[in-house]
């Protein structure tokens, strides 16, 4: 099955340019020597005169000369470019906002690993030093290798059942967030071919897409009722929010859970360790692997200590740091999304 270069991508590839000389400075010639060369494209996303993690990734591990070569087995470099001193002109800032919205990018520095089509097979968010963006090189190119057996072999003459299991590792293989918008016709094939959804891909993704509307409800209604305001001043009217609010039907463990983080920091502010052991267990209880699970389990082992330490304290009064630490910023919701 051949899948051709989404309209989407292919307008974007007419023209974004602005790399250092190390780089590609044009992704439709990228993408054409990654298809003469077998080879795929590495995507930066990056903000060169403001995002201080995008600076220290592109010196301490992009420009390193070991990093590149290792880069360069399989993918072609790109850099996109979202500066805020630099100009760019109208066209080149149009291109620039709609690749980021087709692939997603929410975070900068983002690294897109993708096939000679555009098609992600890897993507990694933040910041990584070079042993880390060596590993992932290493996964991507895994993946790559993969995606190309697979798309070569649904090229072919294959049954149906064949067509499935080859589908079924096809989507399997890619990032998530990549499927409904670069692998559409092959998920709609699987649909057809798997009806029942035995593979499992469609509820998964559905999963993940309900996972994200509900936080982003989350997020709002918290932004809304002024939680984080609240949480200073009106600590209780804060915790009865927090507290109804996982009481909605349908909610994700990860959402109650994150819920759930809200109440303990709330109760740690306030110093009112003694209330503590109810919401720790309820997030252990609920997913006791997540790192959210994981940090409760080691709060509610030093419950004892936390409350010798904070239990004799005012409410929002810290305990001493120790020498040269610096205090944690308090947050009770993140930050509202820039406006598109």
């Amino acid at each position: 099955m051949k899948t051709p270069i989404l309209p989407l991508v292919a307008a974007l590839l007419a023209g974004v340019a602005g790399a250092s000389e190390a780089w590609s400075t044009n992704p439709a010639e990228a993408m054409q020597q990654a298809a003469a060369r077998k080879k795929g494209v590495m995507l930066e996303f990056t903000g060169s005169d403001w995002c201080g993690a995008c600076i220290m990734q592109k010196k301490q591990a992009l420009s390193l000369p070991k990093v590149q070569e290792d880069i360069a087995r399989s993918f072609i470099p790109v850099e996109l470019d979202y500066p805020r001193k630099k100009q760019q002109d109208e066209q080149t800032k149009a291109s620039l906002e709609t690749y980021k919205k087709s692939y997603g990018i929410t975070g900068f520095p983002t690294l897109v690993f993708a096939d000679a089509q555009g098609r992600p097979v890897h993507t990694v968010v933040g910041y990584s030093n070079p042993d880390q963006v060596m590993q992932d090189t290493e996964k991507a190119a895994e993946a790559l290798k993969t995606q190309q057996a697979l798309t070569a072999k649904l090229a072919g003459q294959l049954t149906e059942q064949e067509r499935r299991d080859a589908l079924v590792q096809l989507l399997n293989t890619v990032p998530q967030s990549s499927i409904r918008t670069f692998y559409k016709p092959a998920l709609e094939e699987l649909a057809k071919l798997d009806p029942q959804d035995a593979s499992g891909i469609r509820a998964k993704l559905n999963r993940k897409e309900l996972l994200n509307t509900q936080r982003e409800e989350l997020a709002d209604t918290f932004r809304q009722k002024n939680v984080h305001i609240l949480a200073e001043q009106k600590p209780d009217e804060a915790l009865s929010i927090m507290d109804g609010y996982l009481k909605k039907d349908g909610l994700l463990p990860e959402v109650k859970q994150a819920v759930l983080m809200q109440e303990v920091n709330l109760l740690m502010q306030q110093n009112r360790v003694n209330e503590l052991e109810r919401p720790l267990k309820e997030a252990i209880a609920l997913l006791p692997d997540s790192f959210e699970g994981k940090m409760c389990s080691r709060l509610l082992e030093k419950l004892p200590e936390i409350k010798k330490e904070r239990g004799q304290l005012k409410p929002g009064e810290e305990p001493p740091l120790p020498p040269g630490a610096i205090r944690a910023t308090k947050m009770i919701v993140p930050p509202a999304p820039a406006k598109k």
